[in-house]
């Protein structure tokens, strides 16, 4: 694609590379940080690569997805190395097949929702079958059989303990020993079992939060995310870059998706009530005793609450712009506010109050 140039500017390719390479290469080089390299395959490189793609061109796009898919190879055999590459390979091949077709922007941000969503369902069934429907459980034991092991293995029980994670009987709250002269531990067999069994029961019960997060939430915030980034952050470097002399490719033309100032997305009133309808349905179905019933409502939960977490950011965009903000802080602080969780408010509050203006009130009906 003439738009993706392999090296559109040199000094982002550089940069990309090692922003995005260069962690995997020391998670897979430490014993024990498999997990930081899963996060950061699942979370960081699929954003990355598309945004490496529109400022540096395809060769540093590509190292980072090769750097991901050869970091879970290497961490978790080869297994990791297909959901690696299933995952990334359609998030990055839809990526490139919008841009190619020109598709509406927001017609993008569907296709690219489902290349994030169907292969998260896919490695999420493929473990479901290879632990027989388990693999809850199977988290949970292994978490617990690597604390197990581990050399520290006594000073993690006890963390976990002392910050009321895990909790233990009257019984066996006796067995704990503080060993006279020091601020240190001794526990018995039983007591050590208790614990290693509780991490495992937490471990399980996060899980099950975490994966409808992960498959819905995540996969909105993250395929909206890559069109958005990679178009602003690929128009702002070109213009600095070309205002600086920058030559050969990098005077190539990025390719437009029809994508409307962000500072004015938002939702119409019609979409509005039954986002808001599936967030509050979501809300108390999630914390049913009724597995099946539990994870719908888990799934109608994060798939409103990305929605509105955009619509959210969107919001704060617009009051920023319409102070002067400078551009750093409309990228800084619209990330705090979804740290802290406070984006998805921000939304429903848009959402009821309309505060920008921008869904105009219903026309009345007239009398007949």
């Amino acid at each position: 694609m003439k738009a993706f140039p392999m090296i559109r500017f040199a000094s982002a390719a550089v940069i990309a590379a090692v922003l995005l390479v260069l962690p995997l290469i020391i998670f897979g080089a430490m014993p024990g940080m498999e997990i930081y390299a899963v996060l950061f395959v699942l979370f960081v490189t699929p954003i990355g690569s598309c945004i490496a793609a529109s400022c540096g061109g395809m060769v540093p796009a590509l190292a980072a997805l090769m750097a991901g898919v050869l970091a879970l190879g290497k961490g978790l055999g080869t297994a990791g190395l297909w959901m690696a590459g299933v995952y990334l390979g359609a998030v990055f091949g839809t990526y490139l097949f919008v841009h190619w077709k020109k598709v509406d922007f927001f017609k993008a941000c569907g296709a690219m929702i489902l290349a994030h969503m169907l292969p998260l369902c896919l490695v999420f069934y493929s473990l479901q079958m290879r632990f027989d429907h388990q693999l809850y459980q199977a988290a949970g034991q292994a978490v617990a059989g690597f604390i197990d092991a581990s050399p520290v293995r006594d000073e993690m029980l006890l963390q976990f303990y002392s910050t009321g994670m895990i909790r233990l009987t009257e019984t066996l709250q006796n067995q704990l020993i503080i060993l006279p002269g020091t601020s240190l531990f001794a526990m018995s067999d039983a007591v050590r079992q208790d614990m290693l069994l509780s991490v495992g029961a937490l471990v399980q019960e996060a899980v099950e939060l975490i994966v409808p997060q992960v498959m819905v939430q995540q996969s909105i915030l993250s395929g909206v995310a890559c069109l958005l980034l990679s178009q602003r952050f690929g128009f702002l470097y070109q213009k600095q870059q070309l205002s600086k002399g920058g030559k050969a490719e990098s005077a190539l033309p990025l390719p437009e998706l029809d994508m409307p100032p962000f500072s004015l997305w938002h939702l119409p009133r019609g979409l509005g009530w039954k986002v808001g309808l599936a967030w509050v349905a979501g809300s108390f179905l999630r914390i049913n005793d009724q597995p099946a019933l539990m994870m719908a409502g888990a799934v109608l939960y994060y798939a409103a609450n990305a929605i509105l977490i955009w619509q959210g950011a969107a919001l704060l965009n617009f009051t920023q712009k319409a102070k002067g903000t400078r551009r750093v802080w409309r990228v800084v602080l619209p990330c705090v506010f979804f740290g802290v969780g406070i984006l998805s408010y921000l939304g429903i509050i848009d959402q009821i109050v309309n505060l920008r203006g921008l869904r105009k009130p219903p026309e009345p009906k007239e009398d007949i």
